[in-house]
């Protein structure tokens, strides 16, 4: 809100107010039409094998800016053996001397991206899980089951 005042013979004070709308209509796309060369996830189960869930604690007495406390993940030189796509580089400044800092850069882990892998090995088990089941189905019914017989009485 703003306010002019004009000097004349008299005071007049003319209040204005100015509303200013802007929208914004943005084109709605579906995935597909965003992302190329999709193709199904296989064999996730027999990768995801080989990775190695670890507790660890950073070392927070040299690297202060890193969380505290115990954490659970992966050993970024062992997924980048399995999945070298998850991996990437971050880096972290630590103090060297007095008033001085240095930056390395460390491997990370991208965890995010493991979940679509998570799924498809979810998958992969169920379709195991479900196929041994029909074969236990098949088994119980081939199997034959002698009559009860009643004790011999002495």
């Amino acid at each position: 809100m703003k306010q002019l005042i004009i000097k004349h013979k008299q005071l007049f004070i003319i209040t204005f107010t100015l509303f200013i709308t802007v929208s914004s209509v943005g084109q709605i796309q579906s995935d597909t039409s965003i992302k190329k060369n999709i193709t199904s996830l296989s064999g996730s189960l027999s990768k995801l094998i080989q990775l190695e869930p670890k507790s660890f604690e950073y070392n927070t007495h040299k690297f202060y800016s890193l969380q505290q406390g115990l954490h659970y993940g992966f050993l970024a030189e062992n997924v980048q053996a399995v999945f070298p796509g998850l991996v990437h580089y971050k880096n972290i400044s630590y103090p060297f001397g007095k008033n001085s800092y240095r930056s390395i850069a460390v491997k990370e882990v991208d965890e995010q991206k493991l979940i679509p892998l998570l799924v498809a090995s979810i998958k992969e088990q169920q379709q195991q899980i479900n196929a041994l089941k029909a074969e236990i189905s098949q088994l119980k019914s081939k199997v034959v089951v002698p009559p009860a017989t009643e004790p011999s009485a002495r």
